[in-house]
């Protein structure tokens, strides 16, 4: 099994009465889709599976704890992409080689290539390299924050709502890239939509989530 978790417990709002507590697993090139009702604690499970959120229960990957691998290399490897994504000062460009100025860069190197080609897959005009980050729209700058992602090589990605702000040709030029990158070696995808625009990805399973 590539990915997963086993009593993910947290409360909503912090009220004991609003308890989850999940368990799950996902299987190399699988989608899992978590379904509930609004403020359900769907982001709050993404979140808590990338270590950036307090739970109780533990995840593993493939096979090993997330107790034995330290928080910034797991959130790398267990990657989670906000509905409203962080872009910094800076251009484009800036933007998606920041992550190899940190230690991630003494394993992976920015590779510019392959960002621009991403880029046209996504249908984001080459023009926005050298673009100011704050000025691009919001479905420009969720496409520039995915392939941020994408570039650092995670095994897991956590989509919560990636596709709200893009229309229907970004959607769908936005799943065919996902379908390829799961077609890669340990490859999976937790993912959170209240666009029912997924079913083009393969082997896509569900996990209803509420308040116990």
């Amino acid at each position: 099994m590539l990915f997963n978790f086993q009593n993910i417990n947290y409360t909503l709002g912090g009220n004991p009465a609003r308890q989850i507590n999940l368990t799950g697993s996902l299987a190399a090139g699988n989608v899992l889709v978590v379904r509930g009702a609004s403020g359900a604690g769907k982001s709050t499970l993404l979140r808590a599976l990338a270590k950036l959120q307090p739970c109780h229960g533990e995840a593993f990957l493939l096979g090993q704890s997330w107790h034995h691998i330290p928080p910034p290399v797991w959130r790398i490897k267990v990657h989670y992409l906000a509905q409203q994504p962080a872009l910094f000062d800076g251009s484009v460009a800036d933007n998606l080689a920041k992550p190899f100025t940190t230690n991630l860069g003494s394993k992976h190197k920015f590779d510019p290539d392959r960002a621009k080609a991403l880029m046209q897959e996504l249908l984001l005009d080459e023009k926005l390299w050298l673009q100011d980050a704050q000025t691009l729209s919001g479905g420009e700058a969720a496409r520039v924050a995915f392939i941020r992602s994408l570039l650092i090589e995670p095994r897991v990605l956590l989509l919560d709502e990636p596709t709200a702000a893009l229309d229907e040709a970004a959607r769908s030029a936005f799943y065919k890239l996902l379908s390829r990158w799961l077609r890669e070696p340990n490859r999976a995808v937790l993912l959170v939509s209240h666009i029912n625009d997924y079913h083009i990805l393969p082997n896509v399973s569900f996990i209803d989530i509420s308040p116990a």
